[in-house]
């Protein structure tokens, strides 16, 4: 089928979308959410109580976690309206207020004018992420423009659609930021008639949400961007690796899969073109190592997820030792977004060098722990006080980890730093996996990068000396400091392991994970002497007991 065949099939299989008298209720939330389940029954009963004619549509999650339940409703003839945080009764109050008597009850709703909650986002990745069923391709196709970024990328070459993208600006948001396009060409340029295009979708970063997000709210955004990747650097198969705990995100993206069959957006002669492809999803055990590009294959290839030296970039040898295009969800979702809007919406957003957009998660003592897609170049404090509403019970901060486990921390004096790449490699960090994790004042630097280096000693593969040994001896004496058995000398020591681990490390997570020690060392060294000169935290009243 082409493209206007899809179109006219869609709209009758979804006819609800076509029909201007019927009222839509989008319930958003995050799978799982406690409060989901009495929501959706007592609207559904109000609405044949009062004999409605009306369609409860169950969308993913928007990132806005404490505010969800999430109404949306679209009443015909009137403004959509938005309403956070409602419960069984409030539901049904809407039911009658609003749908049937036309009170808006402006009171419960949501202005999305003036808060810098929306005023500071501009969503590009999470576009569709609580606005759409994302269960239903309909939705996906008739209301975001669905797979017409697809239709558009088949009309040209390979290099052309190479040379879009190029044009666009778009960076890989796996954390690296090296430029699609140029990945996109090394891959097409490989000798080989088979090639792969690997999804990573597995949240290594425990803090992430990004995976979770696209994957039970959009999951078509990140499979139509699949395609294009694989059409323009030749590639015929695809594999979406995904956590396999996330049951409702494997649901949703098996169920898309399918209707994508359906439809013939997977198989042979895709949109009526001379284009192949087919995507299955592969299910990866949760770890930390398993976000490294090599260690993701060796996992896909059913081996343990551990990294290997890089002889060739795995463009050109990767998945069963074939040219092989890794990407992110995040990523996917941004080449979808580009070949359907145009490249010149995209590059217009962001800085110079770090065009487009990123998808961030707030964590730790912060007041609302959001997923929230912003330019580039928005600081961390505007992200912090703007969107996450400052720390939480009214303390200070005291630092903040940016770009996961494995990312270095800035100061409270240091928070004007924009998330930009550039930015954040002349002030020593890296873009990593996107998350902001709060400390407050009431933090210890020892004991904070005890506990982070607690879980990376635990995720490291072992395979690396560096990595297998540094973390453990680094553990090894934090947890002796934290305790108050320090030594003069452990400082000292702390630097010599990290730098020895930064050098000679196989992979970026060994070079990256003595980060968070040498950047509390170098910020807060008084609570590491506190602890080993003085035998005290200096963040309690009474000094620690000494153990010996």
């Amino acid at each position: 089928m082409n493209l206007e065949q899809i179109l006219r099939k869609i709209a009758s299989d979804c006819d609800y979308l076509n029909d201007k008298t019927c009222t839509r209720v989008y319930v958003v939330a995050l799978s799982g959410h406690p409060a989901l389940s009495a929501v959706l029954e007592r609207i559904k009963l109000e609405i044949i109580k009062v004999g409605l004619k009306a369609k409860v549509i169950v969308a993913g999650s928007n990132g806005l976690y404490d505010l969800e339940p999430f109404f949306i409703i679209e009443k015909p003839g009137k403004p959509v309206v938005y309403y956070p945080d409602i419960g069984p009764e409030s539901a049904a109050e809407l039911v009658n207020d609003y749908l049937v008597r036309d009170n808006p009850r402006p009171e419960l709703a949501l202005d999305r004018r003036e808060p810098p909650l929306f005023a500071l986002q501009n969503r590009i990745a999470l576009r569709n992420c609580g606005r759409i069923d994302p269960e239903n391709i309909g939705e996906y196709v008739l209301r975001s423009q669905g797979y017409r970024g697809l239709s558009r990328a088949l009309q040209m070459t390979r290099a052309v659609a190479i040379e879009e993208l190029r044009s666009s600006g778009l960076r890989g948001r796996g954390g690296g930021g090296y430029l699609t396009a140029e990945k996109w060409r090394i891959c097409r340029d490989a000798a080989w008639s088979e090639k792969y295009v690997i999804c990573n979708a597995a949240d290594a970063d425990p803090q992430a949400r990004t995976a979770r997000l696209l994957l039970e709210s959009d999951p078509h955004s990140v499979l139509e961007g699949m395609l294009i990747t694989g059409y323009a650097v030749g590639a015929t198969h695809g594999i979406i690796g995904v956590k396999s705990e996330y049951a409702a995100a494997l649901k949703r993206l098996t169920k898309a899969l399918t209707q994508m069959r359906g439809y013939g957006l997977l198989g042979n002669n895709i949109l009526d073109a001379d284009f192949n492809f087919d995507i299955e999803i592969k299910e990866i055990a949760p770890s930390l190592v398993s976000g490294e590009e090599t260690a993701l294959i060796r996992s896909l290839e059913g081996k343990q997820a551990m990294p290997y030296v890089r002889t060739t970039y795995p463009a050109v040898k990767g998945f069963k030792d074939l040219p092989t295009l890794v990407g992110s969800v995040e990523t996917f979702s941004n080449v979808s977004a580009i070949f359907q809007n145009g490249l010149e919406r995209y590059s217009g957003i962001g800085t110079e060098r770090s065009r487009g957009t990123k998808v961030i998660t707030l964590s730790g003592n912060v007041t609302h722990q959001y997923t929230v897609e912003v330019p580039m170049g928005t600081t961390l404090r505007r992200l912090i006080d703007d969107i996450g509403g400052g720390v939480l019970q009214g303390k200070g901060i005291k630092a903040v980890q940016f770009g996961g486990p494995t990312g270095r921390f800035f100061a409270s004096d240091s928070l004007d730093i924009p998330v930009n790449y550039e930015s954040l490699n002349e002030a020593g960090g890296t873009m990593g996996s996107g998350t902001i994790e709060v400390f407050d004042t009431g933090s210890c630097a020892v004991e904070t990068a005890r506990d982070v280096l607690t879980y990376l000693q635990s995720q490291s593969c072992g395979k690396c000396v560096f990595c297998r040994e540094g973390t453990y001896q680094m553990l090894d004496i934090l947890t002796d400091i934290s305790a108050n058995r320090g030594k003069p000398g452990d400082i000292d020591m702390l630097l010599k392991l990290g730098e020895a681990m930064k050098s000679g490390s196989i992979c970026a997570l060994g070079r990256t994970a003595p980060d968070p020690v040498l950047s509390t060392l170098s910020l807060f060294r008084m609570d590491y002497e506190a602890h080993i000169r003085e035998k005290r935290c200096p963040l309690k009243e009474k000094n620690i007991r000494v153990v010996k």
